[in-house]
């Protein structure tokens, strides 16, 4: 018996069954030995019968229905969650054209072929990719960095006038890497600079000749006293700022806005008819105010005091220059 092409037909036959079946498509048994003939290996329906009934055996979900065929049902991957991940792929603006391509097919490999042809039609991708081809191997150099506690070097780059990605600053940086963190469909590295004495953080897309040195990194109880949670909505949100707890006055009807940038645990209480005032932690700075003015005379800054004065000296400067 020749075991090496008796393991081979089995998965061969495993991965016919993965590329074209699944709950709404099925193969006939003359089928699936059609094709395993077609590679070059020998099969009949009783060989067929043995394999499959090796498979299920072992765990694999197939059924058979009578005249119908056989199925592969269960997968490492739902349909559902492919197409999730694809569609996260296809968002992520630190994913390039070309590579995001590349990876959705690796992903449409997760299921059969009829199916991702339908996940295929229905994703829409974003025009605002990065240009930079290395992202990927970029997010796993610094992974490397942080886990083997190690320095990285990287040139950091800036858009120009005239729409080129130009180096920022010194040639080569060296810094410490202690997290990546990923906010807006974008990566980030948070790392501390030993000459600032401070954390910064850069766009991993922006990097270009990232490598891992010999040093150890610096900067482990700088990082140790951060609040993550706090660090990534100060830096990252539009809340970047001093912090404070404010009250503002929303409609009912626009309650969920508030909900959506500060959370529904956010304490609340009835204010006049129809009216809800908010009490909240905020980061206090112009992208704040530019928030709250976007949205128009509909809510209302109460507290506290010395913040609503800062407000409406920030008004006034706009409406000074126009």
């Amino acid at each position: 018996m020749n075991t090496y092409n008796n393991k081979t037909r089995i998965l061969l036959i495993l991965d016919i069954l993965k590329k074209n079946t699944d709950e709404d498509h099925a193969l006939k048994a003359a089928d699936i030995i059609e094709r395993i003939k077609s590679e070059g290996l020998k099969c009949d329906r009783k060989t067929l019968y043995d394999d499959i009934a090796s498979l299920i055996d072992a765990g694999v979900d197939i059924i058979h229905e009578p005249g119908g065929g056989y199925k592969l049902l269960s997968r490492d991957f739902e349909d559902a969650e492919v197409r999730l991940l694809i569609d996260a792929v296809y968002s992520s603006k630190f994913i390039s054209t070309q590579k995001t391509k590349v990876l959705a097919g690796k992903l449409k490999s997760l299921t059969s072929e009829s199916q991702a042809s339908s996940i295929t039609r229905q994703i829409y991708s974003s025009d605002s990719k990065t240009p930079n081809e290395d992202v990927l191997y970029n997010v796993d150099s610094l992974s490397r960095a942080i886990q083997d506690n190690r320095q990285v070097s990287f040139e950091y780059l800036v858009w120009g006038a005239n729409k080129k990605l130009v180096t920022k600053g010194e040639k080569q940086r060296i810094l410490s890497p202690w997290a990546l963190i990923w906010q807006d469909q974008n990566y980030y590295l948070m790392a501390y600079d030993e000459a600032a004495g401070k954390m910064k953080h850069f766009r991993v897309d922006k990097m270009r000749q990232v490598s891992v040195t010999d040093q150890t990194r610096a900067g482990r109880e700088e990082f140790e006293s951060i609040d993550m949670s706090e660090y990534v909505e100060e830096t990252f949100s539009m809340y970047g700022g001093k912090q404070e707890t404010v009250t503002l006055d929303f409609p009912e009807a626009l309650i969920g806005i508030a909900y959506d940038r500060f959370g529904a645990d956010v304490t609340q209480r009835p204010g006049e008819k129809g009216r809800i005032l908010v009490r909240t932690k905020c980061y206090v700075s112009n992208q704040f105010y530019g928030w709250l003015s976007g949205l128009g005379g509909d809510v209302k800054l109460v507290s506290p005091e010395s913040t609503v004065k800062s407000y409406k000296s920030f008004l006034k400067d706009l409406i000074q220059i126009y």
